[in-house]
């Protein structure tokens, strides 16, 4: 079987869940859902990690109790369960579109100026599907070395802008309404949830099971905590009412920052740093959600899976790129209910079926 797993240690599968749950808490999100009451955005990441961490800490349970390493053996022949994974992998690719769509609007609208959509995705598409073939092990090596990259421009975009910071701006009080805040945060259990899912279906390439529990964990809790500080600067630079109205609201808070500090030109350095992990986290979501194919439906070689995959998700990237009534429809409920993709399959995935009690026959 060609399916270009490979193994890794705890560090490297820390860093690419660190890397995952940062990117989508900051990167994956619709600024009108989002910021359209308030600037809860913070608190809402933090309650969606901890739903995420109960859920993953379930399927590690199942996974001790019934033997296995992925999510693959969870699933096992069952024909209900694969058919449940079908859904998991399409969230897996919406996981991975997401970021890469808020990060092409950004360019195509501030960066190159007039340019063309389907130009970028064109070369999107080698990259993802590259990386993607290159396999699991590929990735999260290259995330453990991005990693302090990633922090320290993260670091210098929050630290830079504490002249601009008010806390006045961040009204209404979160937690004034407890019904919409959680279900904020239900609704963000595709991009909380999703980097845990990936771990889950590369977890054989990890040391063991406890190694792919602590390195969720760690990993989830870091980029969950440092996603929560970016999203509150956020918070303390614009108020809600013109964060509704944003396309790219990080981004033009690195502009803010230029406009009071000449001196920095962080605005284009630090976006396409965050452009390439955008990218990397996104070939680790198409790569598990190519090997979860190859594993339940007996696939042997993942290299036209992962094309197919890769296309799908430029496809989407490109689709919904086009502001017509329809795309934003399907916009709004990709922000709203994308999370029962997740939140619906895994839960049945874990029941285990009861067996039946064998009756012996008579002895003649």
């Amino acid at each position: 079987m060609n399916l270009r797993l490979g193994a890794f240690g705890k560090q490297e599968t820390a860093a690419t869940v660190l890397l995952c749950t940062f990117f989508g808490g900051c990167f994956s999100v619709d600024c009108r859902t989002l910021f359209g009451q308030g600037n809860a955005s913070w608190l809402t990441e933090i309650i969606a990690v901890i739903q995420a961490l109960l859920l993953f800490e379930a399927a590690v349970w199942a996974l001790r109790v019934r033997g296995g390493s992925d999510l693959s053996a969870l699933i096992g022949d069952s024909k209900l369960k694969k058919a449940l994974a079908v859904p998991l992998m399409l969230a897996l690719v919406l996981a991975a579109m997401l970021p890469l769509k808020s990060f092409l609007l950004t360019m195509t609208e501030f960066v190159f100026a007039g340019s063309r959509s389907v130009a970028a995705c064109l070369y999107l598409l080698p990259c993802l599907f590259l990386l993607t073939v290159l396999g699991a092990e590929t990735i999260v090596r290259t995330a453990r070395i991005f990693l302090p990259i990633l922090i320290l421009s993260i670091l210098a975009a929050l630290v830079s802008g504490i002249g601009e910071y008010r806390f006045d701006r961040i009204f209404p009080i979160p937690i004034g309404n407890p019904f919409r805040l959680m279900s904020e945060a239900g609704s963000a259990q595709l991009r909380a949830a999703s980097p845990l899912l990936a771990l889950l279906c590369v977890g054989e390439g990890t040391q063991d099971r406890m190694a792919m529990r602590s390195a969720g964990r760690i990993g989830t809790i870091a980029g969950g905590a440092l996603a929560a500080a970016a999203l509150f600067a956020l918070a303390m630079m614009f108020p809600y009412s013109e964060l509704r109205e944003m396309s790219a609201p990080f981004y033009r808070m690195l502009i803010e920052v230029r406009a009071e500090n000449p001196t920095l030109r962080l605005d284009r350095a630090v976006l396409f740093l965050w452009l390439a992990g955008a990218i990397l986290c996104a070939a680790f979501y198409l790569y598990a959600a190519c090997l979860l194919f190859c594993r339940t439906f007996g696939v042997r070689d993942a290299r036209p899976v992962a094309l197919c995959v890769s296309g799908l998700a430029v496809t989407l990237i490109l689709v919904l790129q086009y502001d017509t009534a329809a795309t934003s429809a399907v916009r709004g409920h990709l922000y709203r209910d994308a999370w029962a993709l997740i939140g619906v399959p895994v839960p049945l995935i874990l029941l285990k079926k009861r067996r039946r009690k064998t009756t012996c026959a008579a002895a003649a």
